[in-house]
């Protein structure tokens, strides 16, 4: 999953950049939440998107409660957990989408200006 902003680049540099959507001062989607809720798409399991990502069940749970409040929105469905593993509401599964998309986009406006300027380092370190 290709979603952390990580990006090779040359010999030895790459490009990293994070992306968040703020209201008020306050995180209210971004790139953990992002990797959660695509590991639970992927797992059906909130238990085992947490277990992929080295946090309790509790933790993952919690951070999803939390920025369904923020957001105003249920990201998974409610009372399907358990026996039928978890799933994400279709607000959720657009969301996440539509996140997805972005990060491409913005992988596509940063890669250009960025070689160019780390081929322009590359090129100072060399006559030096």
């Amino acid at each position: 999953m290709n979603c952390t902003g990580l990006h090779a680049i040359g010999a030895d540099m790459d490009f990293r950049y994070k992306i968040w959507i703020e209201k008020d001062g306050e995180n209210v989607f971004g790139i953990g939440i992002y990797q959660l809720l695509v590991l639970v798409k992927d797992t059906g399991s909130l238990q085992k998107a947490a277990h992929i990502l080295k946090m309790s069940y509790r933790a993952a749970w919690g951070k999803v409660r939390d920025f369904e409040i923020r957001l105003g929105i249920d990201l998974l469905e409610k009372g399907r957990h358990g026996r039928t593993g978890a799933h994400l509401t279709p607000q959720g599964e657009a969301i996440i989408n539509r996140f997805q998309g972005m990060l491409h986009e913005m992988d596509g406006l940063i890669a250009g200006p960025l070689k160019k300027l780390i081929g322009e380092i590359e090129k100072i370190k060399d006559s030096h």
